[in-house]
Parts: C-alpha cells; structure tokens; sequence
C-alpha cells in the first residue's frame, strides 16, 4: 500500500509539473492504467517503480537512485506488513486448532 501511495504521488507531481497528457507519453500508459494503480487494482512492483522513477528523475529534475531507493523502502515496509499479517493468521489457525482438540 505504501508503494501504491508513492508512485501515485510521484505521478501528481509529475502531472503538476508538466500536465496529465505529456505524463502518460513519458511515462507511456494509458489513463486507464494510472487509474488502475490509482485504485490499487494492480500490484505495483519494481518494475513500475523502475518505469515512474526514471520518468519522475527526469521530470522533476530529481536524482533516480534516491526517488528508486525510496520506493524500495516503501515495498519492503509492504512486504513486512504481510508477512506479520500472515504470522497473526497461522497463529489464529494454530490456537483454533489446540481449541478443538481440547473439545474433542
């Protein structure tokens, strides 16, 4: 969720600085794509990251390598915050199971 939010907000600026036509060229998609990142409808990866960034450092006249490692931040906070979801599952499927063995 949080890399959604980023590139979504690099793609604003990029939209403020030089307007919605000219980044879709750049970025070379289709308003029904950017929508559907807008919406989360995707799982936006390192490669659209890749892609937005390299667009965004050019545009905003901004260095790629920190606008790229600030996304992978953002992914890796991600993929954390699932893997501790996923932890809280198997521990709810864990203490159900012990629950109806200890009925039986």
């Amino acid at each position: 969720m949080k890399l959604n939010i980023y590139i979504n907000s690099l793609i604003r600026k990029m939209e403020k600085k030089i307007g919605k036509k000219e980044t879709l060229e750049k970025l070379g998609v289709t308003r029904k794509t950017v929508f559907c990142w807008k919406k989360n409808k995707y799982d936006l990866g390192e490669k659209q990251l890749e892609l937005v960034c390299a667009v965004a450092s050019e545009v905003l006249e901004e260095d790629f390598r920190m606008l790229f490692m600030d996304g992978l931040i953002r992914s890796t906070e991600d993929a954390i915050k699932r893997l501790e979801l996923r932890k809280k599952e198997i521990e709810l499927e864990t203490l159900e199971q012990e629950e109806t063995d200890n009925v039986s």
